[in-house]
């Protein structure tokens, strides 16, 4: 018996010290990588910021050249017939879109998609407007059929897309 409290007289205090220094250098260690990381995010943010505003300012011009109001007027229907029209706007459509394809990265899921809900949405107004009217009309018949099928929406998603992107731009600051 006096055996076993001597060795209980050694290992206690000794386990004892061993687990004060064990979690005291864990913590020792935890919060010295999150300083790092503190200090990293720090650093990195004075990169990213300008980036991320950058690619906000470009959602939002992508918003703004394939609203109706602006792309009708940045193709012009000339002399083309309202199918040749309705392809053509699809194709200025598609090129804004993938030319901004990359900037997803530096926003929210949530703004994406309504950013590319958008984009569907207008296709299907257009593809829509397109429907409505005879293949070999006048482009500026469907011009018109685009804009008044647009306003008789009721959910300008557009408009909605641009709102969340002012509300996660208002987050940052």
């Amino acid at each position: 018996m006096n055996a076993i409290w001597e060795i209980l007289k050694i290992t206690l205090p000794a386990l004892i010290v061993f687990l004060t220094a064990y979690f005291l250098f864990r913590d020792m260690l935890e919060q010295g990588q999150k300083r790092q990381e503190f200090e990293f995010r720090i650093k990195n943010s004075k990169q990213v910021t300008p980036i991320r505003l950058q690619a906000y300012e470009r959602l939002a011009l992508l918003l703004e050249r394939i609203s109706p109001q602006s792309l009708l007027i940045r193709v012009p229907p000339h002399d083309l017939k309202a199918s040749d029209f309705h392809q053509e706007l699809l194709s200025h459509i598609r090129q804004e879109f993938e030319y901004n394809l990359s900037q997803q990265i530096y926003v929210s899921p949530l703004l994406w998609e309504a950013i590319r809900g958008a984009r569907e949405n207008l296709v299907g107004i257009i593809n829509k407007s397109a429907e409505e009217i005879d293949r070999q009309a006048p482009a500026l018949l469907l011009s018109k059929k685009i804009i008044e099928n647009y306003i008789d929406e009721e959910n300008q998603v557009i408009v909605i897309a641009m709102n969340e992107l002012k509300k996660e731009i208002g987050k940052l600051f």
